[in-house]
């Protein structure tokens, strides 16, 4: 064992301080979310008794049980139990947005690179590179769950103690061990970043769908769901490690088999073979955006099947959302039976409000991801045999850009579909078609915009196109929690979201549209203009 972890050390300063910055990034967006996330539930709750029980029936309604999670049946409900109901999913989601890449791209990405390589050709041992990766993994986790502890204490939530906040602080460091070594498992079962990423991200999608229905309807079925061990822990109330300790023994054997995968197997190869392709390609392939299609299609198939059992499964539960009014005593006497139907229809317009930033989020996550691949193809030098031939960088970099921008409108199109008409037959009064009209009109100019972004840093500062992820996830939480934390109404306004959040209660505005639509047709110019500029693998 010793022999092939020799010079692991090595590896882990290196990874450490090629990745300081992008770790650095997540762990303070993740500690703000956390303290203000603490200090505003606190304050909420400290209001007084009226304004904590409207907090707790806002959060146990289906369709944010579905969001962020069941809260627990409780007769009385304090700060910290809310804190942990709403808090738990929704950072699990995000820790694993940022331990998986890492894992992957400092075992399979190093690979593929070619660097671990040339440095196996040295006194390094078959598995440093993972035992490197898990150790970084380690310590990471270590830093944010200390600080999630220290941050917690400060502020002090009502109903907490120092076991509730170590429990819980420890709970999100398991959380990224067990996700973390997903992710490495993966990258050492195929032979490259792609698909490694594509795997784990399915697993941690079918994670939280799976914990969201049986949320919703059978909530002793969540323990199928690896984010749900994490709910069962029940965090200031029942505190049960055993659900932390599975989650903790899943986790050591997921990393130990990646280990045992790593040590047998060969350099650049994988477990999982790869479909063996023509000996001769088929002549439609000769332009670039056929190749593209070729080798982005399955990617792009994950994302639509994604998004339409994603929509499906979130129109399901627009049913519970339409009848809580009905099922309230008080406003069946105050209302009559049409204004009670009017004001479900504005809460299920609300919530499809809510869902709009989640499904434009998926979609320009897609269209972007095609859009980098010009910068990593690029770096990879797999465009230099194509830069070699006819096309031209404009021809080039149009064909990544339209296909990022495609894809992006397509995987929205699928998830607001799904989304709106299985939502519809679960409704007692269905919506009418301008609200679908509604969503429409203001999503696909927020996804392009978003895009068109990703394109221009693209092409312009490649090296700083990974801002684009934390420029996007800060409007997307700000947009999701901005009622909940009582944050300003136009706090969102710095992003696309906050132009289209009063959307499909109302059109989107005509100022913000323009602005979406110009910006966009800038950005895209940009993009292709910089990329023009730039010298091969920059």
């Amino acid at each position: 064992m010793r022999h092939s972890n020799r010079n692991a050390g090595y590896l882990l300063r290196a990874n450490l301080k090629q990745n300081l910055k992008f770790s650095l990034i997540w762990l303070v967006i993740l500690i703000m979310m956390i303290a203000s996330g603490a200090g505003k539930l606190e304050a909420a709750f400290a209001g007084g008794a009226s304004g904590s029980k409207e907090i707790v029936k806002m959060l146990r309604a289906p369709g944010m049980a579905a969001m962020f999670g069941a809260m627990p049946k409780m007769d009385t409900y304090n700060t910290a139990i809310v804190f942990a109901g709403v808090m738990v999913v929704f950072m699990i989601i995000l820790q694993a947005l940022w331990v998986m890449p890492l894992m992957i791209r400092n075992t399979r990405g190093q690979e593929e690179s070619g660097l671990l390589e040339m440095v196996r050709a040295r006194n390094v041992g078959r598995t440093a590179a993972i035992t490197a990766a898990s150790l970084e993994l380690l310590i990471d986790s270590a830093i944010m769950g200390i600080l999630y502890f220290v941050s917690l204490a400060a502020v002090n939530m009502g109903g907490t103690d120092l076991y509730g906040d170590f429990l819980f602080s420890l709970g999100m460091v398991i959380a990224n061990f067990l996700f973390g070594a997903i992710a490495l498992l993966f990258a050492q079962l195929t032979n490259n970043t792609r698909t490694a990423s594509m795997l784990s991200y399915m697993v941690l999608t079918a994670a939280y769908l799976v914990r969201l229905v049986t949320d919703i309807q059978h909530q002793n079925l969540t323990w199928l769901s690896p984010i749900g061990w994490f709910e069962k822990a029940n965090f200031y109330t029942d505190n049960n490690v055993w659900a932390l300790g599975l989650a903790l023994l899943v986790s050591i054997l997921l990393a130990a088999s990646a280990t045992m995968i790593a040590r047998n197997r060969d350099l650049g190869a994988g477990i999982i073979a790869e479909r063996t392709g023509r000996a001769k390609a088929a002549g439609w392939l000769r332009s670039i955006p056929a190749l593209l299609w070729r080798t982005e299609r399955g990617l792009f198939a994950g994302w639509l099947i994604g998004a339409v059992v994603f929509g499906g499964v979130m129109g399901s539960v627009l049913g519970g959302v339409g009848d809580i009014l009905k099922t309230n005593p008080l406003y069946r006497k105050i209302l009559d039976v049409g204004q009670i139907n009017a004001a479900n229809q504005t809460m299920v317009l609300s919530f499809l409000g809510m869902y709009l930033g989640i499904f434009v989020a998926l979609a320009v996550t897609a269209g972007v991801q095609v859009a980098f691949r010009l910068k990593h193809d690029d770096n990879l030098g797999y465009l230099s045999v194509i830069h070699a031939e006819k096309p031209t960088r404009t021809t080039i970099s149009v064909s990544y850009y339209c296909f990022g921008l495609l894809a992006g409108v397509f995987v929205l199109s699928a998830g607001l579909l799904a989304l709106f008409f299985t939502g519809n037959t679960v409704l007692s009064h269905p919506l009418p078609l301008k609200y679908l009209g509604r969503l429409f009109a203001a999503s696909v100019p927020a996804v392009i915009s978003f895009i068109a972004l990703g394109i221009a840093l693209v092409g312009l500062w490649p090296r700083l196109s990974s801002l684009f992820w934390l420029y996007m996830g800060a409007g997307l939480i700000v947009q999701i929690f901005r009622g909940l934390f009582d944050l300003p109404k136009h706090a969102g306004n710095f992003t696309p979201f906050g132009w289209i959040a009063n959307v499909p209660v109302e059109n989107v505005d005509q100022t913000w549209l323009i602005v979406m639509v110009v910006s966009a047709i800038v950005l895209f110019i940009l993009g292709i203009a910089g990329y023009r500029r730039q010298d091969l693998s920059l």
